[in-house]
């Protein structure tokens, strides 16, 4: 019986370990995709709670990504500051076509969710600031895994709107948040940082939750 190279052995254990490593790197990068559908599945859905249900998803995004803190660059881009701007639309347009567009009384919905009264006024600052920053740090890595990540971010939203809007204007929201997953992917890179894409996000979070108060 010959007798293997010991060389040979060597570099296919080598190749062992990479693919190993390969796929236990792609199960992590699908675990962390998946945490706003476990937050919002288990507490949004499960207990219809709000704020359970982001704060359950804020918890993985800490733990995911406290290891990396140091290295996360908040540098921004004067030249690119347009790309922020379409963003300031999303609250005045949220305002005039939410009424439009949901299939249910926006008021009863966010009360069936526990988000009415003091609860809710503590949820405008949280989603409005808070909220963009954890998300962008979360899910900027993520995007560079390509068009998967995209689709990821924008599906997790209908998962939460699907008994709100009607099946057109999911379809339309989850387009739009797709198109903005792919926009702070090329302002992070442009930029070297997160300042634009979390300036961007925070117009536009803060904007919509704003135009929702305003409607109840």
């Amino acid at each position: 019986m010959a007798r293997q190279h010991p060389g040979k052995n060597f570099r296919t254990i080598c190749r062992f370990a990479e693919e190993r490593l390969f796929y236990i790197a792609m199960m992590f990068t699908v675990i962390k995709m998946l945490a706003p559908y476990f937050a919002v599945g288990v507490f949004w859905w499960g207990l219809e709670n709000a704020w359970l249900a982001i704060l359950a998803y804020h918890a993985q995004i800490l733990l995911w990504n406290w290891s990396r803190r140091g290295e996360i660059s908040w540098a921004g881009s004067g030249r690119a500051l347009w790309f922020v701007l379409p963003a300031a639309l999303a609250g005045p347009l949220a305002y005039f076509l939410l009424p439009v567009m949901a299939d249910f009384d926006l008021g009863a919905w966010l009360d069936r969710h526990r988000l009415s009264g003091f609860s809710f006024l503590l949820m405008i600052p949280y989603f409005g600031i808070i909220h963009p920053v954890l998300e962008q740090v979360h899910w900027a890595p993520l995007r560079k895994r390509g068009v998967v990540a995209h689709v990821a971010f924008a599906a997790y939203h209908m998962v939460v709107l699907i008994d709100l809007l009607g099946t057109m204007w999911l379809m339309v929201c989850f387009l739009v948040l797709a198109g903005a997953s792919w926009a702070w992917k090329l302002m992070t890179e442009r930029a070297g940082g997160l300042a634009l894409p979390v300036l961007s996000h925070v117009l536009a979070d803060f904007g919509i939750i704003l135009a929702a108060a305003l409607l109840v």
